[in-house]
């Protein structure tokens, strides 16, 4: 949900430059994303309502328009029922009920997700092409210096080459084993002298305390506490490079302007990966099944995870630092 959100900005920043007043709804922890975004006049959260209560303060804005990227139960119950002149979606189904707009996105020519996203533009009459696809997530100047002041305490100089790992995904299918990113984070700062840091929640904390005691140097470590959005936005915006799953956090280091290299499995690359920007690279098997776009591997093989070696990732993520940092 995070990833989808901040794909969601450049379409919110496009609205709001051509005179449109934006209201969003979101879930509680995404809400972040949003919540000093110059575009959004008012954000609603999902957890503060009853269905009906909600339906009720939609029905009183009286909407012009109605854009629902979710496509579920829920949001197609109230998007019925919203009062909405336009209700659009993305959709590949016959039916369209209950829109009146189907947004059919140009897959083929354009398969960055965002293109598709800005494609809603044409419910309003709107021209989509010219638009920015940059993502945009306004981290606040005193969380920055506050995450600065973490990384120097956790014994950081500038100059070092300072790499982010988000090794915790939420998806079986996107599990990379974890002493692959270790292996990959000793060979960076074997070669690159890098400091390496990995991402954590409270609840995985104390697994990659473990994983991490057996690493021989004190060069890859558990990164400062990221307590909010705006803390982990805060630290992606001050390494030089983030390295994981395609996730929301890599989504949030590209909206800060820090090159990625994300490991691909049943996603598309090219469907969240900016396009034609050099500081975004990626790697993923190319085995025939991929990208199946399933939470879990339809063979219940996993091949797509368990066939990427820690010396293949390495390799072509070694290639892309040499490229891009000159190194």
């Amino acid at each position: 949900m995070i990833g989808d959100v901040l794909l969601d900005t450049p379409l919110v920043r496009a609205l709001y430059h051509e005179g449109f007043e934006v209201h969003y709804l979101m879930g509680r922890v995404p809400s972040e994303i949003l919540a000093r975004n110059p575009h959004v006049s008012r954000l609603f959260r999902r957890e503060d309502y009853r269905f009906f209560e909600l339906l009720k303060r939609v029905r009183e804005n009286r909407y012009h328009a109605l854009f629902d990227f979710m496509h579920n139960l829920w949001s197609m119950t109230l998007t019925a029922f919203s009062g909405a002149d336009i209700r659009a979606a993305i959709t590949k189904d016959d039916a369209i009920f209950p829109y009146n707009f189907k947004i059919a996105p140009p897959y083929e020519e354009k398969p960055y997700s965002v293109f598709h996203r800005l494609e809603f533009l044409r419910a309003l009459g709107m021209d989509p092409e010219g638009f920015s696809v940059d993502l945009e997530f306004p981290v606040p100047e005193d969380v920055l210096r506050a995450m600065e002041g973490r990384l120097r305490e956790a014994g950081w100089e500038r100059g070092e080459f300072l790499v982010a790992v988000h090794a915790d995904p939420k998806s079986p299918v996107r599990n990379w084993p974890l002493d692959r990113f270790l292996r990959v984070s000793e060979m960076l700062v074997d070669e690159f002298e890098a400091r390496v840091l990995f991402i954590w929640t409270p609840d995985k904390k104390g697994m990659l305390e473990m994983a991490l005691a057996s690493v021989k140097t004190e060069n890859v470590s558990l990164a400062p506490p990221t307590e909010t959005l705006h803390h982990l936005g805060a630290l992606l915006r001050q390494v030089d490079l983030f390295f994981g799953v395609d996730s929301g956090p890599r989504h949030i280091a590209i909206s800060q302007g820090t090159p990625t290299f994300a490991i691909f499995t049943h996603a598309s690359p090219a469907g969240w990966t900016p396009p034609d920007d050099p500081k975004h690279g990626y790697i993923s098997k190319g085995l025939p099944c991929q990208p199946c776009g399933k939470p879990r591997c339809p063979l219940g093989t996993y091949e797509c995870l368990k066939a990427l070696s820690a010396e293949e990732v390495y390799g072509r993520l070694r290639e892309f630092i040499k490229r891009v940092f000159k190194k």
